[in-house]
Parts: C-alpha cells; structure tokens; sequence
C-alpha cells in the first residue's frame, strides 16, 4: 500500500498493543525505509477507537455488504448517497 504514495509521508495509526508500542522496534523499522513512516498511537483508553469500529461497521452494513460495485468511482458514489458531506 505504501507503494502507492512514492515520496510521500505515510500515515500509520496504531492501537495501543504492547508489541505497537515497542519503541526501539518502529524506530528500527522506520530508520530501514527513510522515515517514510509516521506513527500514530491512539489513547490508552481508546473510546475514539470503538466509535471508529462503530462508524466501519455500519459503513459495512449500509455500502460494502450484499454490494457489488464496478469501480472505485461506483463506491465513491454509493458512499456519497449514504453518507452526504455535510
């Protein structure tokens, strides 16, 4: 996925797990690829996480289940109907 953005910074956002925080291992891993990578960790008691679960799993319901869209265009519209910019 990283390929797809040569050049650019790319995001990573990361729960809380114990192996996620092991500074010395992204570090390493990040000075191996330029520092292309930027971490990102949510809060130790996440409830920003379970509402992103909660907002993925209607997204699922409403768009991707029983869906079958032609293009990422098709999802993009499909997506816009459901869930207009406010």
């Amino acid at each position: 996925m990283a390929l797809a953005y040569p050049g650019k910074q790319v995001l990573v956002i990361w729960d809380n797990l114990k192996t996620h925080r092991a500074q010395a291992v992204w570090q390493k891993f990040n000075s191996r690829h330029d520092e292309w990578f930027h971490f990102h960790f949510t809060p130790l008691h996440a409830s920003l996480v379970n509402q992103i679960e909660l907002w993925f799993a209607r997204y699922t319901y409403r768009v991707l289940r029983h869906a079958s869209h032609t293009s990422t265009a098709h999802l993009r519209e499909r997506t816009g109907q459901i869930y207009p910019r406010a």
